[in-house]
């Protein structure tokens, strides 16, 4: 903008001075011939004042820049862009995309904000259906603060003509065949658990599909738990890099189920099965996977897995395994909002067993249910929290070493105590470790 004129930031975003300008176009268009790749948001977070400050466009500057484009015989702004990451965070903002679209564009990644109403997202996709190029290889939508159900007209329509699409990324959207195009690579998409819908025949159409998929990720929604029999037809995808299955309520896997993962699933480098839950102290002991599964992980798995994220019941602690396995190249694990009873000798003791599989630098996460939504991996850097209380005192036993030296003071006066200790779990996690 400002290479047509001078520019101000007003109460409505950046705005020309002068109204729209009869600047150096020919300037103008030397430089955004040059353009790619195009990155815009309407607002920043401002350290200092600690709020939100409108930075992006006032509204009046698209309407001006469409103006141009049609005066001057249908020139594109931006003729040679490639990617456009646009996040908005108001209604009108999301349209305001449409100059700046040409043929050239393959790669599209839209966010709209909790203000941007379903209707203004449902009038943008029908402007970018009558604009968008048929070459598209790389779409994401990602709406905050509700779900897309009421769009399915706008978004097949949008998607209907799009039969290069490689990666395709609609959290918030429900899963179904209208979204199975061609040539996907990457899928990300929700599942509603009691919608009537058989879940294990839509994944098996999935597979069927897909045979050749590497990145899915699923959000499951509502019911009270899943089986892992849902997601077999999946073990068909053998050349799967990355699986993420979120779920707040139960879904446990079993030493069988893992064996059958690690070994359909030989190119995995990240899984995540729900590990963010829901559940208060008073139920968590009852549900989860068991602890002493994680050998069977680190015994079925190929060594290309980097990041693991698991809900894990520690209510039975085992003993460090005799064997020789262990995760050699394992970079992070996330335990999610699993427990862990808050006393000195059961951490000790639950280091001692992660520690014999574990690489001794891993870095350990646990995240909060609350701060989950669906546009956040939990592996993504804002996803990912620091342990506390009882998993810090782990995770640095485990960088320290001090497990071994522990569990000696305490193996004589707390053997007792210690099976009382893992059958009561502590609600709060005290970070104070009783001795």
């Amino acid at each position: 903008m400002a290479l047509l004129g001078p520019i101000s930031l007003r109460q409505g975003g950046w705005e020309w001075d002068h109204g729209f300008p009869s600047g150096n176009w020919t300037r103008f268009k030397s430089y955004a011939k040059r353009i790619r790749s195009l990155s815009y948001s309407s607002q920043r977070y401002d350290d200092e004042s600690q709020e939100f400050i409108i930075e992006g466009m006032s509204p009046g500057v698209p309407t001006q820049l469409l103006h141009y484009t049609a005066s001057n015989r249908g020139q594109y702004i931006l003729p040679q862009i490639r990617r456009i990451r646009w996040y908005c965070h108001r209604n009108s903002q999301l349209r305001m995309i449409v100059p700046f679209i040409s043929p050239k564009v393959e790669d599209i990644r839209l966010e709209a904000g909790h203000e941007v109403s379903s209707s203004e997202v449902e009038r943008s996709f029908r402007a970018l259906q009558a604009i968008l190029p048929p070459r598209i290889a790389v779409l994401h939508f990602c709406q905050r603060g509700y779900r897309l159900d009421q769009l399915r007209g706008a978004v097949e329509a949008l998607l209907e003509p799009q039969v290069r699409l490689q990666e395709l990324r609609l959290p918030c959207y429900p899963m179904g065949p209208a979204i199975f195009k061609p040539h996907l690579r990457i899928l990300e998409s929700d599942l509603y658990v009691v919608s009537g819908i058989n879940m294990e025949q839509l994944l098996s159409q999935l597979a069927d599909t897909y045979p050749l998929l590497e990145d899915l990720r699923i959000m499951f929604w509502e019911g009270s738990n899943i089986q892992f029999q849902v997601v077999r037809p999946l073990l068909r995808c053998s050349a799967l890099r990355r699986l993420d299955l979120e779920y707040s309520k139960t879904f446990d896997l079993d030493t069988k189920d893992i064996h059958e993962m690690g070994s359909a699933w030989r190119e995995l480098e990240v899984l995540h099965v729900a590990s963010r839950r829901e559940y208060t102290s008073s139920t968590a002991t009852t549900f989860g996977t068991p602890l002493g599964s994680l050998a069977a992980f680190a015994e079925s798995f190929s060594p290309k897995l980097r990041r693991l994220g698991l809900y894990l019941n520690t209510r039975h602690i085992p003993d460090p395994p005799h064997s020789s396995v262990r995760f050699p190249n394992l970079e992070t694990f996330t335990v999610g909002t699993s427990s862990l009873v808050a006393r000195k000798a059961n951490v000790a003791k639950a280091a001692a067993f992660l520690g014999a599989l574990l690489p001794q630098e891993i870095g350990i996460y646990r995240s909060d249910y609350y701060v989950w939504s669906s546009y956040l991996s939990v592996f993504d850097s804002d996803g990912l929290r620091p342990p506390t209380s009882a998993w810090l005192a782990l995770s640095q036993m485990l960088s320290q070493g001090e497990t071994t030296e522990i569990l000696s003071e305490e193996s004589d006066s707390d053997s007792d105590s210690d099976s009382d200790s893992n059958s009561d779990l502590d609600a709060d996690e005290t970070d104070s470790l009783a001795g």
